[in-house]
């Protein structure tokens, strides 16, 4: 599990140009206008978005736990309020043109699994049980007609899993490992950590898609050979499909705008 992401989504202003006024530090190049306090705190803000988002985009792991430890505990998105549809979070899909997601709009967030031992970073609070196996699966899309949004595994040249706009079921067809089968997870007693790289989800057709996940133990190491924990509940995320720069990549370049209009203006005060 790798990369994941957050965006924000912000409306920018009308563009301005400035007026040239004489002199300035490079002879008759015009000195940009005094900026009010309204407007420096706006693009402030943009900058510190910009940089958040840029952070999200490539560090934002969305964990999954459990509500406890015993038999029959259902399984939880510890830290999905942050990447819920209805907190604003959407995860942007850049389209790619070369690779083997060319053609597609494709990004990543990062499901991890909660770890209980030393060994894993653990114990963390709310990680689901020893001896559970945690896996999850895509069980709705809603989003542009004709679209259709896939997950690849590590690897793979063509989606894993590809569901079209408009599926809806109780149960995932499809199930793809979230905790580490290498590290012993799903063994009785094992810790059931997960962080797996190289993942991918894509899109085909631009626009704004919701996507519905939940998460399930099949360890057959609860009570009568069956799993320990019941299925988390249903976690709703955004997706973005975009042909252009992300919204992160273009508040990142207010941010250098910023910098530069600062720039210029303490120049031209050195210079009056």
């Amino acid at each position: 599990m790798n990369d994941m992401e957050m965006s924000d989504r912000s409306s920018a202003g009308a563009p301005f140009s400035p007026a040239p006024v004489p002199g300035g530090r490079f002879g008759g190049m015009p000195r940009w206008p005094r900026m009010g306090r309204a407007v420096r705190l706006v693009w402030a803000g943009a900058a510190v978005m910009g940089m958040a988002a840029g952070s999200w985009a490539q560090h934002g792991h969305l964990n999954t736990g459990a509500t406890g430890t015993s038999q029959g505990d259902s399984l939880m998105f510890a830290n999905g309020h942050l990447f819920a549809a209805e907190s604003g979070y959407v995860k942007d899909l850049p389209l790619a043109d070369s690779g083997r997601f060319a053609g597609f709009f494709e990004g990543n967030i990062t499901f991890t699994v909660l770890a209980t031992t030393v060994d894993n970073g653990g114990p963390v609070p709310n990680a689901p049980a020893s001896g559970s196996f945690v896996m999850a699966g895509i069980q709705s899309v809603s989003g542009p007609e004709g679209g259709r949004f896939g997950f690849w595994e590590a690897g793979s040249t063509v989606p894993t899993f590809e569901y079209g706009v408009g599926y809806d079921v109780a149960i995932p067809t499809g199930l793809w490992a979230l905790s580490d089968a290498s590290l012993g997870a799903g063994t009785p007693g094992a810790d059931p950590y997960g962080h797996l790289h190289g993942r991918r989800f894509t899109a085909t057709v631009p626009g704004l898609y919701e996507v519905s996940f939940r998460a399930f133990d099949l360890s057959g190491n609860g009570a009568g050979g069956g799993p320990i924990h019941t299925p988390s509940d249903v976690i709703t995320i955004a997706f973005n499909a975009v042909p252009e720069p992300g919204v992160g990549t273009l508040l990142g370049m207010g941010t250098l705008g910023l910098l530069a209009m600062g720039w210029m203006r303490r120049g031209g005060r050195r210079q009056s």
